[in-house]
Order: structure tokens, then sequence, then C-alpha cells
């Protein structure tokens, strides 16, 4: 009797313990698959958000091309007054939107405001609404809709991508009210996210840092991939009035053009300032170039050496440094820099990888202060404004009780300058072709 008791109970306990484990394993699945309903659901929610967001893009490029509209009809800001939703704003009024103080509460309804989609009294949000199909083949209805959309005409930066496809880009450098002498220094930030693994393995020095006999040795294009890349920068300023031939001249820390080949490194020993030697500009802290080396760079009786540039894996973008501005070589006396000729340009050398870029205008401590990572917010950093050359625009979408917030930058093409700039004047196609593009004027002075 005791031994068949013994094996009774041997019996009990593997049952018990095999139902635990069955327990345990249904619940696992259970929690696993609660787990993925809750992520889909999450993730169609944060889908739904972010395209609210893209809708309130949409409808702020539309806002922002009325009030350009409005704008270059002469009309100027004027404060709304009707309170009535159905009524369409006027030009003065959509004006008044655009270019309100950016401390204002209600600054964030102003695409729905410029729209007429919401009261002129109010900070509603806008409403988009939609249906969203669950898993289950259900149809749950999604309250979505954009909460914020800004439209800020003065950034702080310019940015931009370069790649085959667009290896240059060209763009007066405005300030708006300001003078644009305020601003002494150039700043630009280029970061790629093509070949990181080659940055940060230590290959950036070796494939594009190498110095041999004062001079960069820079690669072939069968290389490879180069993080971050090559940058040419060019600049040009004026006096109000000039000749043709001022852009030749250089003078005691004078010039009206530059350019400057920027080679990026990731060693502080090759990229380290060694007085006004072209090779490093890093001094311990930044990588500046002189407004000395600038000016070098349009004398036709010294090498225009290229200028080694420290980079680091830190920030938004890896590579930047400060360019030094010159004084405008004066003609007729008038040494001030106009603001209708101080343009900047920047390409690819290599014409690749795809590359971010930034630029900002900035003078003394205000150069210091690192770009931030949103530019329409009122905290706001201390350098310049650039205007008339990029919009940005900033929404926040809503689904339900999650939100997505999307900014992008928008062209705003300068109709009082010109319809664009070209790439080149003169360009060898793979054909054998020849194509050039030049004008040439009689006119000796120029007044802009």
């Amino acid at each position: 009797m005791i031994k068949k008791f013994k094996k009774g109970a041997a019996s009990f306990y593997i049952v018990a313990f095999s139902t635990l484990i069955l327990v345990v394993i249904a619940t696992s699945f259970a929690t696993v698959i609660m787990s993925e309903i809750s992520r889909t659901a999450n993730d169609d929610l944060s889908q739904s958000a972010y395209d609210s967001a893209l809708a309130g893009i949409e409808d702020a490029k539309v806002a922002y091309a009325n009030y350009r509209r409005c704008k270059e009809a002469g009309i100027s800001a004027k404060a709304p007054s009707s309170v009535d939703g159905t009524t369409k704003p006027t030009c003065g009024e959509i004006v008044w939107w655009v270019e309100q103080d950016t401390k204002q509460e209600n600054r964030c309804a102003m695409v729905g405001h410029i729209l007429g989609k919401i009261p002129k009294n109010s900070t509603e949000e806008v409403t988009i609404g939609g249906i969203e199909k669950t898993g289950a083949g259900g149809e749950t209805t999604t309250n979505q809709a954009y909460t914020c959309a800004i439209i800020d005409t003065d950034v702080r930066d310019y940015r931009t991508t370069l790649n085959e496809d667009k290896k240059a880009q060209t763009l007066r450098a405005s300030m708006g009210t300001e003078d644009v002498n305020a601003a002494d220094t150039i700043k630009i930030h280029w970061y790629s996210t093509a070949g990181q693994e080659k940055f940060k393995s230590n290959l950036l020095s070796a494939q594009l840092g190498q110095i041999s006999s004062g001079r960069l040795i820079l690669p072939k294009l069968s290389a490879g991939i180069v993080i971050p890349p090559m940058v040419e920068l060019q600049i040009v300023q004026t006096p109000k009035t000039f000749s043709l031939e001022d852009f030749d001249k250089v003078g005691n820390n004078q010039t009206d053009r530059a350019t400057l080949f920027l080679a990026p490194t990731n060693s502080e020993t090759n990229a380290k300032n060694k007085g006004e030697n072209y090779i490093g500009v890093w001094n311990g802290s930044a990588n500046i170039v002189s407004s000395t080396q600038v000016v070098k760079t349009n004398d036709h009786v010294v090498e225009n050496k290229a200028f080694l540039v420290y980079c680091k894996e830190e920030g938004d973008f890896y590579c930047d440094v400060e360019i030094k501005l010159p004084n405008v070589y004066p003609h007729g006396g008038n040494s001030a820099r106009s603001n209708n000729t101080f343009i900047i340009s920047f390409s690819l050398p290599y014409q690749r990888p795809k590359t971010e870029f930034s630029i900002e205008l900035c003078k003394g401590s205000e150069c210091k202060t690192p770009i931030p990572t949103n530019t329409t917010t009122g905290d706001e950093p201390a350098n310049k404004k650039i205007t008339n050359v990029q919009v940005a625009l900033d929404v926040t979408g809503r689904a339900n009780d999650l939100y997505r917030r999307v900014e992008t930058r928008l062209e705003s093409e300068d109709t009082t300058f010109g319809i664009g700039y070209p790439y080149y004047a003169l360009e060898i196609l793979g054909n054998g072709g020849l194509e050039k593009a030049l004008k040439v004027s009689s006119e000796y002075n120029f007044a802009f």
C-alpha cells in the first residue's frame, strides 16, 4: 500500500508541474500578444499623428504662398478686426499673422487663421479627422488634427542637402532690416550619413588627412566615400559701387571674393593651427579661418591650399568652421558691404556623398552659441537672422492623445534678385560636348 501511495504522489507532482509550465507558457504568449496589439495600436496612432503633421505642412505651404502673394502686392500688416470664423482674412491680416511677434501665444494658430479654418479670436487646433482600420478588420475613428503650425520667415541658419544631382547651392545672404555689416563671421556646418563606420574607425585621417612636405594629399575618387566630404566655399562681397576688376584685387585685409577648400580630418594633430599656415585651422577649441587667410585665397601670388578642419562625432553636424570675413575691397572710398551683393556659394568638389549643410551669420561671441535643433521657438540663439532665402515650417500633429512634430525648410525664391543661379559657367559633358553660359557687360561701375 505504501509503495502504491508513493507512486500516486509522484504522478500528482508531475501533473502539477506540467500544469504550472503550461500556465506560464500560455501567460507568456498572452503577454506577447497583448504587447504586440498595443504596439500596433501605438504605431497606427504614431503614423496618424505624423500624417496630421504632414497635412499641416501642406497647409503651411499654401498659407505661405498667400503671404508671398500679399507681400509682392505691397500690402502692409494689419491686425485682424473681425471675429467671424467664416470671413476670409484680408491680405493685411495674412501679413500680420506671419510677421507678428514670435512671443505671441496665438502664433501656433497662424496657419488656421490665414486659411480661414478657425475663427480669428480662437487658438483652436485644426481638425483633420479620419478612419483607421484595425488589424481585426474593424474600423475605429481616430481624432486627428494639427495643434500648432508656425511659419518662420527669419531663420537662424540656412539648411540644405547636396548630392550628385544638386552639387552646389548659392544664396544671397540677406539680413532683413539689419545691416549685413553687423556680421563678421560665416559659420558652416556639414555632415553626411554615408560611410559613418569609416569615420568612427579612424580611417578618415588616413584617407583625407595625410600631409606631405606641407601639402595636403587629397584622395583619388576611387578611394571610396569620405565622411564628412570635402567642401568648396565661395564668398562674394562688394561695396555699393564697384568695378569688375575689383574682384581680382586684394589689399590689407581686403577682398571682394574668396574661394576656400575645407578638408575634414579626425586628427587633432594634422588639423592644429600653425599661424597663417593653410593646412590646420584647429586652435584647440574651434576651427577658425582668419580674415588674413581668407584674403590669401584670392591673392594670385599665393598658393591657395586647402584648409584642414578637425571634425568630431558630436551634435547634429560632425564638422564646423568659422570663416572670419575680411573688409570689402574699397571702391570710391566706400568700404561698407552691400546688402544686395553679399553672396555665399558652397559645393561638393567630389560631387558626393549626400551631405547636410547649415550656414550661419554671426559676430563675436554669437558664434560660440550652438544652433538649436528647432529654430522656430522663442528660445533663439544670439546669431543673426537670415531672411528672404528660406522659410522654416514647424507643425505638431495629433492623433487621439499621441503627438508628432515635423520641421522642414521651404526655399523662398528671391524675386528681387533674379530667377536663380547657374551651377557652372563652363561644363564639359560626358559625350565630349561643351556648354557655356557667359554674360559680359561693358558697364564699369555697378550700383546696387
